[in-house]
């Protein structure tokens, strides 16, 4: 019965010359030549000056590629005004009377709402607020900007008012009362209406609001209103449209938007900046030298920045950085257009940050993934990414970076690489 038990132990000492041979000494490689390399293969580090070119970018997202569009007030000292803009401009002029088989002219309209779905998780309300809803259509050339909508949030223009608690929103979707008449005006002028939202509070409030998304949103905001006061008839539901400037990609996207009245991020000169309100992006191109790309193995690869606080209105929040990876052919000089062309770094397997926009210091981003997608890539492509935030055009909160014109050199954005040297293996 011990007979087994005797020869696997006779097996297991045979072994045990061979495996120590290629365990033990399998740094030098002499042991086993024909499995292991022939010379020592440490890791090496190198930092390098890889980025050769940076710039903050602004002017995107586009309008109607975020998914929300922002309502928020803080009073001062950090002052913050986000107002968003509702487009309706295909208003119905009739309806049809039940049992009836002509279109009836809209003459008085009852029960009108702007009903909105917003973002309760990201929600900041506490005790009451004050929504003032104003008619911010003009014939201003270019009616889509801060400067020709921000006058319009008067007196005179003014639609709706709605008092409400933080405690009353229970759902994700908010019911704002319109005037009647200010709606009737419109419908039975066949004119446009373009509502713009402003929110007043004793303390910092946010909203964020679903967007259309360019039309595609399910969640978008509409309106809802009785063409008569019979309760009979059930309420015509207006989704939003935009006429102008014309252009179609242009057009879908200004259905709403979000324009800043006060507290937008300022320039910080040569910093590269994330986020905040007009939103902006970072864009980094690498020159890496080929010997590392081509001819080693990348062990690790990791983006050193350095932050510099900034003061803002949402200072305190955290910005969710996301690493995009430029795939735009170097032909493609427009940085704009080249941001535009890029990969989602998760699929890189590039993980996001998440940084106050209130601290500083040391930050790193791995890109071993990224640097070793380089060798694999079509040498026509650019090496560069793209630093932006997840929630661009709806946050007011920016990240600060110093860059390349930096003073001192560790404050440069700079490349950390492990490597080991490309070594032939000693097969037949």
């Amino acid at each position: 019965m011990r007979r087994p038990s005797i020869l696997l132990r006779l097996l297991a000492l045979a072994l045990l010359p061979l495996a120590a041979a290629c365990t033990e000494n399998i740094e030098s490689g002499a042991a086993c030549p024909q499995l292991c390399p022939t010379e020592n293969v440490p890791v090496r580090d190198t930092t390098l000056d890889a980025v050769v070119f940076d710039s903050t970018l602004v002017g995107l997202p586009l309008p109607g590629e975020p998914a929300y569009v922002l309502l928020a007030s803080r009073p001062r000292p950090d002052t913050l005004e986000a107002r968003p803009i509702f487009r309706f401009d295909s208003l119905p002029s009739s309806y049809f009377p039940v049992g009836g088989t002509d279109s009836v002219k809209i003459a008085a309209v009852d029960s009108s709402f702007l009903v909105v779905h917003i973002d309760t998780l990201s929600k900041r309300l506490s005790g009451s607020a004050t929504i003032t809803a104003y008619d911010v259509d003009t014939v201003a050339a270019v009616d889509s900007s801060a400067a020709a909508l921000n006058t319009l949030f008067r007196p005179d223009r003014q639609i709706a008012s709605y008092t409400f608690v933080a405690d009353s929103l229970k759902t994700d979707s908010l019911r704002i009362p319109l005037s009647d008449s200010a709606l009737a005006a419109k419908t039975s002028g066949s004119a446009r209406l373009r509502i713009g939202l402003r929110i007043t509070s004793g303390t910092g409030t946010r909203l964020r609001i679903v967007s259309s998304q360019g039309g595609t949103s399910s969640l978008a905001a509409h309106l809802a209103f009785d063409p008569t006061a019979d309760t009979t008839y059930a309420p015509i539901v207006v989704n939003q449209a935009s006429a102008t400037p014309g252009e179609r990609n242009i057009t879908a996207g200004l259905r709403d938007f979000t324009i800043v009245a006060a507290g937008a991020l300022p320039s910080f000169g040569p910093d590269l900046v994330v986020g905040g309100l007009p939103s902006r992006r970072t864009f980094l191109r690498f020159s890496v030298p080929t010997r590392l790309v081509d001819s080693s193995t990348i062990v690790r690869a990791v983006l050193q920045l350095t932050q510099r606080p900034v003061a803002s209105a949402e200072s305190a929040d955290t910005v969710t950085i996301d690493a995009d990876v430029v795939v735009a052919d170097q032909s493609i000089s427009d940085l704009l257009r080249s941001s535009e062309l890029s990969a989602a770094g998760a699929t890189f397997g590039v993980d996001s940050v998440r940084l106050s926009p209130a601290d500083s210091g040391a930050r790193t981003i791995s890109l071993v993934n990224v640097v070793r997608a380089w060798h694999t890539l079509n040498a026509s492509t650019q090496r560069a990414i793209v630093l932006r935030s997840r929630l661009e055009g709806s946050q007011a909160g920016g990240v600060r970076f110093y860059s390349i014109e930096a003073p001192l050199l560790a404050q440069r954005p700079r490349l950390r690489v492990s490597y080991i040297p490309r070594t032939e293996f000693a097969l037949p």
